[in-house]
């Protein structure tokens, strides 16, 4: 039996990485039933497959892909999925108000990293030879949720890293502007803008916190 391990972050996708973390939540499962579930989701093994492995390979594959969990690679722009390249966006700072949106909607949850993902990265439409790209205007997280989801687990941490940075900034920003206005406004109004953005802010740190410093 030929049994494919992933060796890093590049080798996981984030299917595989929800359906980990939605392994993790479960409390119903004994250590061995996690295990073998564990491995399934990282190898595609069947269970009846499973309990093939020889009880040294079972252990060596475990303790792979546990290595594989941990492994970062360097996040990459540009990604081929299903043959189809998908570049991560070129300027953050020109995100438009629709992206915006759709990205705070989706802020929480592991669950909802393949919508993040279709707002973060759009088929390219043209690329030169000095790796300049343009990728398609933005259409709604609809057309490219799904297959996000086979997107390798590098550019999506990756991805994160840079839009928790602008998220921080967005925050501060908010919070800067909504100070200055506030003795202008009627003392019994609430602020409200900018919430949002520092739950995500907030998400990202608590996810990918330790990357990111």
């Amino acid at each position: 039996m030929k049994v494919l391990i992933p060796e890093n972050s590049k080798d996981i996708t984030l299917l595989q990485y929800q359906k980990f973390t939605e392994l993790q939540s479960r409390e119903d499962l004994n250590p061995h039933e996690f295990n073998v579930r564990k491995i399934q989701i990282f190898t595609g093994l069947k269970p009846n497959e499973v309990k093939l492995i020889s009880s040294a390979d079972y252990a060596d594959i475990l303790s792979k892909i546990d290595i594989a969990l941990n492994q970062e690679c360097e996040f990459e722009a540009i990604v081929n999925i299903k043959g189809i390249e998908f570049g991560f966006i070129p300027n953050l700072d020109k995100i438009t108000a629709g992206e915006f949106m759709d990205l705070n909607d989706n802020q929480n949850g592991v669950e909802n990293l393949h919508k993040v993902m279709a707002v973060l990265f759009r088929p390219i439409k043209k690329k030169d030879t000095f790796g300049n790209y343009e990728i398609h205007p933005y259409l709604g997280t609809e057309e490219n949720a799904e297959i996000m989801k086979l997107m390798p687990m590098n550019a999506v941490t990756g991805a994160m890293v840079f839009f928790s940075n602008l998220a921080n900034e967005l925050v501060s920003y908010t919070q800067r502007y909504f100070s200055q206005e506030q003795p202008k406004a009627n003392p019994q109004t609430t602020f409200k803008s900018g919430v949002g953005m520092q739950r995500l802010t907030q998400w990202l740190m608590a996810k990918f916190g330790t990357m990111i410093k």
